[in-house]
């Protein structure tokens, strides 16, 4: 308890007027949801580090970096911000210059941090002891001299006004939750840390709301505005000299300890993060006798000097409560992480109540908050964001391997529906209607080729379609004894033909008229006398609204090995399904390959070495698993697939054609027949989910 409440009320009095009332009550809501989460999340994982610790496990190190170094400045600035407002008090009794008072009191906490947390938590629960006693006593003496004709108008700047005060005022209840950073030397952490903060948050939101009602209740309005020593004038307006000298002594003691508890718990940050290797190897420095982080105390104290000397008392309270808000909307999403994660290794001892619709509340309301605060402190928010990103890619992502919690929740949800749909395609009857597309310069071979692999993929009662997109292709037509076989099997066989100046046009509605479920056709190699026919194939391989496939390399035939490519995607079920098919009817086996970036961590290889065995489990032919971490995706793929008789892999939109698709890039290297298969339906689903994995990974 500190500035939050002996220098704040002023100025949310200046925004919404006795509204203010009001608005510390909705900051205590508002902070409430990310107090359960971080509860629940200490007891699971009482280790240093606390808001930082937990958005890293949860989401990944990008998001850790940027929490730790919103909520390492967030503490530093209130503490900050707590040393600047001792000055105002302490000119009540003689002329002091605010700054240089706290860059004294700022070098005397450094040192008492140095030598050790034990003795400043002994210092810490003295002065907070007094302070409650003081506020108790202010709301006693205070209440029956309250004029209740000073609430009236309560709102002097309309609704939105009340929540630009709430924003405000936020940093006031941040202090509740800095146990958690010092969880790894607290005894008996389970019970000690959910009922520290219960306490906290219970004890703030009764005081706070009676305190300022108080003020606004005895002190004239324009005083109540302009004062930056509220609590000191209210206190005159009922108890005289004594009752300031009284309550300015208690500020000043509550700003030094507000100071200390950010200075004990903001240098437990660095710290953390240099344990983790997203910091400075130096700030892992531990005192030999105090056990202290001693190197990030020191570069904490440094950072607070800087605020002290030269950023403005109001700044500094508007920029503490912008990186607050922030990181508590972060906190509230690192517990839905945890808890969708399946982590064995997650137990809390204390679990938060009305899951998930408390967290959804506090990250919604949290980033509502940040909007009213003002631009500049939001601009802070935001440039805080892009800082930590930029330090994260140049610092600390080559040095960061683990994964999150929120990836392991989006990786189970996906295998889980990847496998489901999987198991559904393979056990299902096959295709209703697979489109073999002919055109020239096609073979005979070739196109015989595609039509056996399509009655392979077609259910009985399914028909196989033949296009022809070129009068001089009439005589390339289905053998006989393949339409013998197919007619045996129950499956039809049509032949059509449409010369058209736009075969692209004439696919695509083909396709739609007869609600084709596949396009087969064959992709040629890239030549001068074949560069329109290979743009008209890409062309509908992005625009088709049904799957499509396309054969590169020389004519599938003899198939006994086919290498299934990326497993992990998207595309699997298709994949899988129409590779099942086809090694089902040419009694092959299949190689389920996987490459990981280099950098893979052991927790990503085992994942998808896991997934592989649940897809195989689906299959009714023979199938193994590779799953290799290389930094040359191509050259790994072309010498993994060795020996195989086709490859299946996807093909991804590429729609600028600057380049070649890493997917043809790949199928060049191949030495076999190569099946580029896409499905847009799919395709979709994945992007969404790429962009999350790439901002939380």
């Amino acid at each position: 308890m500190g500035s939050g409440i002996f220098v704040l009320p002023s100025l949310a009095f200046k925004i919404t007027g006795p509204g203010a009332v009001i608005a510390y009550l909705i900051a205590g809501i508002v902070v409430l949801p990310a107090v359960f989460s971080k509860a629940e999340m200490a007891t699971a994982m009482p280790s240093a580090g606390g808001t930082y610790l937990f958005i890293d496990r949860a989401m990944g190190p990008m998001l850790g970096t940027i929490a730790g170094f919103g909520v390492w400045f967030s503490l530093t600035f209130k503490a900050a911000f707590a040393l600047v407002g001792l000055g105002a008090y302490l000119s009540l009794f003689f002329e002091v210059q605010a700054e240089i008072v706290g860059l004294g009191i700022a070098v005397l906490l450094i040192a008492l941090n140095l030598y050790g947390i034990k003795q400043s938590i002994k210092l810490q629960t003295a002065l907070v002891s007094i302070v409650v006693v003081v506020l108790g006593g202010f709301i006693g003496f205070g209440a029956p001299e309250i004029n209740t004709s000073a609430f009236d108008p309560f709102l002097t700047h309309g609704g939105i006004s009340l929540l630009s005060a709430a924003a405000v005022v936020f940093v006031s209840y941040a202090g509740v939750t800095k146990i958690a950073s010092i969880a790894e030397e607290v005894n008996d952490p389970e019970r000690t840390i959910p009922r520290g903060m219960f306490l906290s948050i219970g004890l703030m939101i009764l005081l706070y709301p009676a305190v300022v009602g108080i003020m606004i209740g005895v002190t004239p309005p324009d005083i109540l505005a302009t004062t930056t020593t509220p609590m000191a004038a209210a206190a005159e307006a009922f108890a005289g000299r004594t009752g300031v000298a009284i309550v300015s002594i208690t500020a000043i003691i509550a700003l030094i300890s507000m100071s200390n508890a950010g200075l004990v718990a903001s240098a437990r940050y660095p710290f953390a993060m240099a344990r983790n290797r997203l910091a400075p190897s130096f700030l892992r420095t531990v005192g030999k006798k105090s056990g202290a982080p001693t190197a990030s105390i020191l570069t904490t104290g440094a950072v607070l000097g800087l605020l002290v000397a030269f950023v403005p008392i109001l700044d500094l309270a508007k920029l503490a409560s912008a990186f607050q808000l922030l990181v508590f909307a972060f906190v509230n999403l690192a517990l839905i992480a945890f808890r969708e994660s399946r982590l064995d290794w997650y137990q809390p001892t204390f679990r938060s109540p009305l899951y998930p619709w408390i967290q959804v509340f506090g990250m919604v309301s949290s980033l509502i908050l940040l909007t009213q605060i003002g631009l500049i402190p939001m601009l802070g928010a935001i440039g805080f964001i892009i800082g930590g990103v930029l330090w994260y890619r140049g610092f600390g992502q080559a040095r960061a391997s683990r994964e999150s919690a929120a990836r392991d929740a989006m990786r189970f949800r996906a295998q889980d529906r990847l496998v489901a749909e999987t198991n559904a395609a393979v056990c299902s009857p096959g295709l209703q209607h697979v489109l073999v597309a002919v055109r020239r310069p096609a073979r005979l071979e070739r196109v015989q080729g595609l039509i056996r692999l399509a009655s392979y993929l077609v259910a009985p009662g399914g028909r196989v379609h033949v296009l022809h997109l070129d009068a001089k292709l009439e005589h390339i037509a289905p053998s006989q004894d393949d339409i013998a076989e197919m007619e045996s099997r129950g499956i039809n066989v049509s032949v059509e033909y449409a010369p058209d100046a736009n075969p692209r046009g004439e696919v695509h509605r083909y396709a739609a008229r007869h609600e084709v479920d596949l396009v087969l056709a064959d992709l040629p190699q890239e030549l001068q006398a074949t560069k329109s026919i290979v743009r008209d194939w890409r062309w509908l391989r992005e625009h088709l609204p049904n799957d499509s496939a396309f054969i590169r390399n020389r004519p599938a035939s003899e198939i006994n090995t086919i290498c299934v490519l990326g497993t992990g995607g998207p595309y699997d079920p298709l994949k899988l399904n129409l590779a099942s098919r086809i090694a089902r009817h040419e009694n092959a086996s299949l190689r389920l390959i996987h490459v990981v970036q280099g950098e893979a961590s052991e927790e990503q290889i085992a994942a998808i070495e896991e997934y592989h065995t649940r897809l195989i489990e689906t299959l009714d032919v023979t199938a193994v698993s590779v799953v290799e971490p290389a930094n040359d995706l191509v050259q790994t793929v072309s010498r993994l697939s060795r020996g195989a008789n086709l490859v299946l892999m996807g093909a991804p939109s590429h729609r600028f054609h600057l380049v070649t698709d890493l997917a043809d890039r790949i199928a060049e290297q191949v030495d076999c027949p190569t099946l580029l298969i896409h499905t847009p339906t799919h395709e979709n689903m994945s992007l969404r989910r790429r962009i999350i994995e790439r901002f939380i990974a």
